[in-house]
């Protein structure tokens, strides 16, 4: 290969890199709330047993539908302080949405990839169903890798 087709190559994939801004999730950590965080990731529902065992007797459990988002890349969380409510969670890869009562439905973002803001918090209440589970405060679409 040729001297200068080389170095058109090396530049192009500098370029590339170069011209990537960071993705949401290349974050060093992600805080608790208050602290406001960005996820982004393929949108998808799951059906899943609530009220009032929780799966435990299934016919009588209500049906919710959960949106999680499947993230891209794996995130850790953490406290901003140091506290046993909300200990370091790491390798997440799954995070349950909660989408504010007066928010237009999530419908239209189903099976789509999503970059999600809002606030985090451990996935300890009953109808939590992943360890990390985020608040909503805005969806938009993600935008294209670039190549």
């Amino acid at each position: 290969m040729k001297i200068s087709t080389r170095l058109a190559l090396l530049s192009a994939v500098c370029l590339i890199f170069l011209s990537r801004g960071a993705a949401p999730q290349e974050q060093q950590w992600l805080f608790y709330a208050p602290a406001l965080s960005r996820l982004e990731g393929k949108l998808t529902r799951v059906m899943k047993y609530g009220r009032p065992t929780y799966g435990e007797h299934p016919e009588q459990d209500e049906k919710i539908d959960v949106p999680i988002l499947i993230l891209q890349l794996p995130v850790r969380v953490q406290s901003s302080t140091s506290s046993s409510l909300n200990p370091q969670t790491t390798n997440v890869s799954f995070v349950q949405l909660i989408f504010p009562a007066e928010s237009a439905s999530y419908s239209k973002h189903l099976n789509a990839n999503i970059v999600v803001e809002g606030t985090l918090a451990k996935g300890i209440k009953g109808e939590h169903f992943t360890d990390i589970v985020m608040t909503v405060k805005t969806v938009n679409p993600a935008e294209p890798p670039v190549y």
